[in-house]
């Protein structure tokens, strides 16, 4: 635990600078070894008021004794630690474990129940460790030998275009029963493309409602306002609004509320946005920060809000400047200095708001960052048959985790900005390393819940041609251009179920205008490409929208017409 140990946590001695609480790390899990002690480990969590019940649970004296003398004490705060969560969790937790980290026994965290299983632990321990070793040692060697199977899984089935006719099917089922699922913001933005893509009957009016309600329940008063939370819902209502002026309009109100606390009660002086608002101040998280700058980025282009934009930008230049790890990635947390390493969903999520910046402000120092980082994931974090592995510092050397997670949502997630890419860059590579991704992840995203809608969305998205938007500028990024900023500002406005946006410059990108058979001699002007087949020039916003609606009403017959083929 850091040395500014809160007072109220209990002690052996009843001084907090002799608290017995110790950091997760291979010095801990040494102790417990050399000392034959088992692991007391207390998950909690400062955002949602778990540490307040795990407070009441650990402040008996009884408890102090056990947890300063008999066993070794080990505290994470599952926002800092996802990793441990997620290993051990769900948080709150309190669990036995044995010197190897292999959990015994577990709690509900109340006062009694740890009481009890810090006793409880103690005998077992004392009386059949034996016993307890082995049933450990046999649950290690299960979950590794599941690992393994998973290495020669394939897909139950293709991934196809029924990928999404089924989510669509689950969502109608999941808000019948009430499921929380169906309230997601991942749900509201696969209404919004169900709605485009096959004429969902009724999906834009469910988009609409999910996504206010998510922005309200995220930035209410009196809620736990969570950077990430507020940043998804802003994406989502964002998407809704920049083709909708009815929207942009009924829903400003509350973006405006939801903006402003983010930058006045989240921000960081030094550009970053907090997780969240405990009592001591929160550190920066990389994931979140990078949700939010991502819901910023997206409301200031849909809402005409320049101010929202630079806000987001800032944050995201946070990340990439002060919490980068060089060929490690991008740390996990900020709180004056960076710290932990090795997070997938830091690695991600970042990237797709990089992405994102790039889109909106054509800078192409952010599309570098973003190939750059995606080059760090490829190489040490994805492995062939089970897509993004994730891994946090310090588990080889104390033997945890030794199992790779393959989060889902993380997977997708990445699979979407490696689709991104390819469409920027026409590397084949990106899309092919998304392709395996999905795959690999693709048996049982019917029970993902949520985490279904953004699979669905991504595998259709990555099977359908989709409008790439060229603007070729005249002048650099940032400099007024009559031509150019309407064609760019039209583009990210398109009513299309997606597509990419690139601002182009004439010295920066001859080669890939030439890969596109662009004149590199012609600028203020257009093009509207589906991989490497583009629109003639483009000069005024209404021909640039005629141009993608055409191209998406084509891809929607041409593959109605390959299925029907394929049916006869």
């Amino acid at each position: 635990m850091p040395d500014d140990l809160p007072a109220h946590f209990p002690t052996s001695t009843g001084r907090p600078d002799a608290s017995p609480w110790r950091e997760w790390g291979s010095e801990t899990f040494d102790l417990a070894r050399a000392s034959a002690r088992p692991v007391l480990l207390v998950i909690g969590g400062a955002w949602d008021g778990a540490d307040a019940r795990l407070d009441a649970a650990l402040a008996g004296p009884r408890l102090a004794v056990l947890v300063g003398e008999r066993l070794v004490a080990v505290r994470v705060d599952a926002e800092e630690r996802p990793d441990v969560a997620a290993r051990y969790g769900p948080a709150p937790a309190v669990l036995a474990l044995t010197p190897d980290g292999e959990p015994f026994d577990r709690a509900e965290p109340d006062p009694e129940a740890v009481l009890t299983l810090a006793t409880s632990a103690l005998a077992r321990w004392d009386g059949d460790r034996e016993d307890v070793l082995s049933e450990a040692e046999t649950a290690r060697i299960t979950r590794a030998a599941a690992s393994a199977a998973g290495a020669y899984r394939r897909p139950s089935a293709a991934l196809t275009p029924a990928v999404l006719d089924i989510t669509l099917d689950l969502l109608e089922a999941a808000e019948r029963e009430h499921d929380p699922a169906a309230q997601s913001t991942e749900t509201s933005r696969l209404w919004r493309y169900a709605h485009h893509r096959r004429r969902t009957p009724g999906a834009i009016e469910r988009a609409r409602t999910v996504a206010g309600a998510a922005l309200r329940r995220a930035s209410r008063p009196g809620s736990i306002c969570r950077a990430d939370d507020i940043g998804d819902a802003l994406l989502a209502v964002a998407e809704l609004a920049r083709e909708d002026g009815e929207v942009a309009e009924s829903s400003r109100g509350l973006v405006e509320e939801a903006v402003a606390f983010l930058d006045a009660a989240l921000g960081d002086p030094s550009g970053g946005l907090r997780h969240a608002l405990p009592p001591a101040g929160a550190p920066v998280f990389a994931d979140s920060c990078a949700r939010a700058a991502r819901g910023l980025i997206e409301a200031g282009a849909a809402f005409n809000r320049r101010d929202w934009t630079s806000r987001g930008l800032r944050a995201i230049e946070f990340i990439a400047y002060r919490m980068r790890a060089g060929e490690a990635g991008v740390y996990h947390a900020w709180d004056g200095d960076s710290r932990v390493l090795g997070l997938l969903d830091d690695q991600v999520q970042t990237l797709l708001a990089l992405l994102t910046a790039y889109e909106v402000s054509g800078a192409g120092s952010y599309l570098e960052h973003a190939r750059s980082l995606a080059r760090v994931l490829e190489r040490g974090w994805w492995e062939r048959g089970h897509g993004f592995l994730d891994t946090a510092e310090g588990h080889e050397e104390i033997g945890l985790l030794a199992e790779p997670l393959v989060p889902f949502a993380s997977n997708v997630a990445a699979a979407e900005g490696y689709l991104w890419l390819a469409r920027l860059t026409h590397d084949d590579r990106f899309i092919d390393l998304a392709m395996q991704t999905l795959a690999a992840i693709a048996p049982g995203f019917e029970t993902r819940g949520a985490g279904a809608a953004s699979f669905a969305r991504v595998v259709d998205r990555i099977l359908t041609a989709e409008p790439e938007v060229k603007v070729v500028g005249e002048y650099p990024v940032g400099e007024p251009d009559r031509v150019s900023d309407p064609l760019h500002r039209a583009a990210l406005r398109l009513p299309v179920p997606a597509r990419t946006v690139q601002r182009l410059s004439l010295a920066a990108d001859a080669g890939l205008m030439r890969d596109l058979g662009l004149p590199v001699d012609r600028p203020r002007v257009a093009y509207v490409c589906a991989g490497r087949d583009c629109s003639a020039p483009i000069t005024d916003a209404e021909a640039l929208v005629a141009a993608a609606s055409a191209l998406v009403g084509f891809s929607d017959t041409f593959e109605d017409d390959e299925e029907m083929d394929g049916r006869g």
